[in-house]
């Protein structure tokens, strides 16, 4: 009885329980598809990168020795793109064609616009894409190793005076617009196709 008595303390005292320690899995995980494993070329350290990349095209790049960098220049070309297409696609509805003696015949629909213009303006158009894509591609594949992805010399005095936590901020904005205007485009895409008409976008609504 007395060793019972003299072990009570013992006995009755809490039992610390070690906490498991947390799966390693859940590091792994993609920040923005938790149902997803992370893709390991995806670290953060490009603005921006919040590990989407639900297809695997960073890590076939990577594997493949390419470099991600290639794949931003083409991701802030695009977006840029895309942001002149959805107000190229909208000013027609809201502010009417442009004061010229050719656009008196061209739909304000853009699927059917392309169709309607003139030889000579779209020989106009498809050169200066020739040219500025001539131009891009000197500068991207230049061999520049000052060279800074996305900066073309267009708009840099935008950031002249800007600290570097101003010009993340604004190079995050430039490519979250893009990402959503090349969303939008598809999306007033699929509604023309379909509706035959941009506007109004939900039926009933002006």
């Amino acid at each position: 009885m007395l060793s019972l008595v003299s072990a009570s303390p013992s006995l009755l005292a809490p039992v610390v329980t070690p906490r498991a320690p947390a799966p390693a899995m859940a590091a792994e995980r993609s920040a923005s598809i938790p149902f997803l494993k992370k893709p390991p070329a995806l670290d953060g350290s490009m603005i921006g990168d919040v590990g989407f990349d639900p297809l695997g095209f960073s890590t076939t790049i990577t594997e493949l020795g390419g470099d991600l960098s290639y794949v931003r220049e083409a991701e802030l070309m695009h977006g840029r793109q895309a942001m002149l297409a959805a107000v190229g696609m909208i000013f027609p509805k809201v502010f009417g064609k442009l004061p010229a003696p050719w656009t008196e015949a061209v739909s304000t629909n853009p699927l059917e616009a392309q169709y309607q213009l003139p030889p000579v303006v779209l020989g106009q158009i498809l050169i200066s894409i020739f040219i500025a894509e001539g131009l891009r591609s000197r500068i991207v594949f230049g061999n520049d190793p000052n060279y800074v992805v996305g900066d073309h010399g267009f708009g840099s005095n935008f950031l002249k005076g800007k600290s570097e936590a101003q010009i993340a901020d604004m190079k995050l904005k430039e490519l979250n617009n893009g990402r959503l205007a090349m969303i939008a485009v598809t999306g007033m895409f699929f509604q023309i196709s379909i509706k035959g008409n941009l506007w109004p976008i939900i039926d009933g609504f002006q």
